[in-house]
């Protein structure tokens, strides 16, 4: 049975339960509420109504006062309404009800005899013996009427305190049955429930610490069950992902390691046959140089040109590929510092410019400085090499607001702004790709390479790089540093 059928369950048990407690606790109302009105009924009669009678009785005989004459005909009346009550519904207090009508109406036709011999004849011998055989049968049948009254109180109080005996220990028997229901339902959430999510969050911890081969195994035909079949699909589909995430990394490794092994031939086999192009061609430029003429000497101008700039194309994609690979060492790096120590080299390497760097103070970053200058580098050098036609270059390096184009929220980046040539922003996205140029090799020489050693280095820290640009109004490279894990 499922989770939630249990529950239904127990909820139209509990809902019944609860009516059932309803339905008792009102009979059990009912029956003490009667019992307890045949009890102050009994004691009434016993009281106010047979004993008052008899006072009154015995006061009229003593005194033979008009007035104890119409108490006792107040008290007689009140004695019938009392007993004409429909209440007692057990056939012995029925028959005491009886004997007990019966007798009033034997006083309601006696006492008015007693009466009239008061009024009607003189005080004889006769009379005097009439009247005490009167009085003796009212005093008997008032004795009479006490004896059945107290019978009759004696038997309502005992009803009364078997009711309410009877009304405690249903009330006592149902209070047991909830608390055994009670029960059950904790037995059945514990084992049911709580155990079954304890083996599910003991088998997430040694899934989270890494044992992929544990599987919780909960044979349970409900959700729960759903649920443990579930976790142990998903622990076999992270084990298989994971058997082959490191089937990926060691063909991952391997590759690097041929990458590595790449990286060692460009840097030494082939730059070595460029070295040794450039260096003939000067030889032969020098020791033949009277024998060639202009065009002669143009082309060895061009070969040796071309060398040296495959030299420095085979350099920069060393330098990439040396930015992508290795550790990333985060450290508490000055910007400011760093950025006006690239700028005097830069201003070193052009001393016939009139080159004029703005950098921005107190600029600091938790990354990695050896990158970060890469970075720095690459971004200053092509906003000298683009404002090259500039009378004055102005280059400012800084932080500010500035809007995310991708998520087009407005965040703190960092800039490098120049008042170069700029560029066409409909042509941005080949901006950070290897080899993408937007202006010629004869305009500005370069190979391409240095604004996606930038983008890598960026994207290695967590960041972010766009440009705003307009032709012949410079350009702007923002960027930003994710945090440190």
């Amino acid at each position: 049975m499922t989770i939630r059928h249990r529950l239904t369950l127990s909820l139209l048990l509990s809902g019944a339960a609860m009516l059932l407690i309803f339905v008792v606790q009102f009979l059990a109302v009912q029956q003490v509420d009667l019992a307890l009105k045949k009890s102050i009924l009994a004691g009434d009669i016993t009281a106010s109504g047979v004993a008052g009678l008899r006072s009154v009785t015995m006061d009229y005989v003593l005194s033979r006062q008009p007035r104890a004459l119409q108490q006792w005909q107040q008290r007689h009346d009140s004695m019938h309404a009392l007993l004409d009550t429909p209440i007692f519904d057990q056939d012995a207090e029925r028959q005491i009800v009886a004997r007990l009508r019966t007798r009033h109406d034997y006083l309601g036709e006696i006492f008015p005899r007693l009466a009239r011999l008061h009024t009607e004849t003189e005080g004889n011998a006769l009379q005097r013996e009439v009247e005490a055989r009167l009085v003796t049968q009212i005093m008997v049948a008032t004795q009479d009427m006490v004896t059945d009254s107290n019978l009759l109180l004696r038997m309502a109080n005992a009803h009364l305190d078997r009711i309410q005996r009877r009304t405690g220990l249903i009330v006592s028997v149902i209070v047991v049955g909830m608390g055994l229901f009670v029960v059950l339902n904790m037995m059945f959430a514990i084992r049911g429930v709580l155990t079954p999510v304890g083996e599910l969050q003991r088998g997430a911890e040694r899934v989270g610490s890494g044992d992929l081969a544990y599987r919780t195994n909960l044979k349970l035909d409900n959700e729960i069950g759903a649920l443990s079949r579930a976790f142990d699909a998903m622990t076999a589909k992270l084990e298989q992902t994971q058997a082959e995430l490191e089937a990926n990394a060691l063909h991952l490794r391997e590759m690097i390691r041929e990458l590595e092994s790449f990286s060692y031939s460009v840097s030494h086999d082939l730059r070595a046959p460029l070295r040794g192009i450039d260096g003939w061609s000067l030889a032969l430029q020098e020791d033949y140089g009277a024998v060639l003429d202009a065009q002669g000497h143009q082309y060895l101008d061009i070969v040796r040109t071309e060398a040296q700039r495959m030299g420095q194309l085979i350099e920069d994609l060393l330098q990439l590929s040396r930015v992508t690979r290795g550790e990333l060492a985060r450290a508490p790096v000055d910007l400011s510092a760093l950025a006006q120590s690239v700028a005097r080299r830069l201003k070193d390497a052009s001393p016939d410019r009139a080159i004029e760097f703005l950098i921005q103070p107190g600029l600091a970053a938790d990354a990695d400085a050896r990158l970060l200058e890469v970075a720095l580098t690459n971004l200053l050098d092509n906003a000298c090499k683009f404002s090259a036609m500039r009378e004055v270059a102005r280059i400012e390096f800084g932080r500010g607001a500035a809007q995310d184009p991708v998520t087009q929220a407005t965040t703190q980046a960092y800039f490098v702004r120049d008042n170069g040539v700029g560029f066409d922003t409909t042509h941005a996205a080949k901006l950070f790709g290897a080899f993408q140029r937007l202006h010629a090799a004869s305009e500005f020489p370069g190979t391409g390479i240095g604004l996606a050693t930038v983008q890598r280095i960026v994207h290695r820290h967590g960041g972010r790089i766009w440009a705003e640009a307009q032709p012949n109004q410079g350009a702007c490279f923002y960027f930003t540093l994710g945090k440190a894990a």
